[in-house]
């Protein structure tokens, strides 16, 4: 396939990349408990929109830019560990219910952005993409930019369908405790309380 090498690997390597616990995952399932299915399936989206963003990157050669500059890294590490606190801040803050049917239709691009930015502002995915891809590109062929970006779309097909999933059956665990106040303002901290830990996690984590 235009010179990708190992295609078999890389496939069962990825899966099981997407598939670990990380923060994409705990980030999906937060959105989807919290502000239904269709708020877990944008961010979803947003995730892998982001992982697409990082084959450009990858390919394009930024990302051994960042690798090997300390501050480039260290500013997209703060950044993304800056705006996942926030988004943890606001969370808690909001008085309001977690969200109604209306509201939740009308933030579906509120939600695939904040999943965009939550993706690419993760510099261990920066690092990941880096350092995995090049090892099933053939650079002796004449398009090693083309097989960067069927690599990527690869991985983003595969993050779509699995986190897909997951935001779509933790938005429906959410549906049914909706009407639960009580419940609501547990999950509202706990999901609120993920996004700061993840965060702080980010900020603080030794490389």
């Amino acid at each position: 396939m235009i010179g990708i090498i190992n295609l078999p690997i890389f496939l069962i390597t990825t899966i099981i990349i997407i598939v670990a616990p990380g923060p994409d995952f705990l980030y999906v399932t937060a959105r989807g408990i919290s502000q239904g299915k269709k708020a877990g399936v944008h961010s979803a989206l947003g995730i892998s929109t982001g992982l697409l963003i990082h084959t450009l990157l990858a390919a394009l050669g930024l990302s051994a830019i960042i690798q090997a500059s300390r501050a480039a890294y260290l500013v997209i590490k703060y950044l993304g560990a800056a705006y996942l606190v926030f988004l943890g801040l606001k969370t808690l803050i909001n008085k309001d219910r977690i969200i109604s049917i209306d509201e939740m239709n009308k933030d579906k691009k509120g939600t695939f952005h904040q999943g965009v930015l939550t993706n690419v502002f993760n510099p261990k995915a920066i690092i990941t993409f880096m350092a995995f891809l090049p090892q099933f590109v053939d650079f002796r062929k004449n398009h090693p930019f083309i097989q960067y970006l069927l690599l990527g779309s690869i991985i983003s097909f595969i993050g779509i369908i699995w986190f897909g999933v997951i935001g779509y059956f933790a938005g429906l665990m959410g549906s049914f405790i909706k009407e639960n106040q009580s419940f609501q303002r547990g999950i509202k901290f706990l999901s609120g309380s993920v996004l700061i830990l993840l965060g702080l996690r980010l900020a603080y984590k030794n490389e």
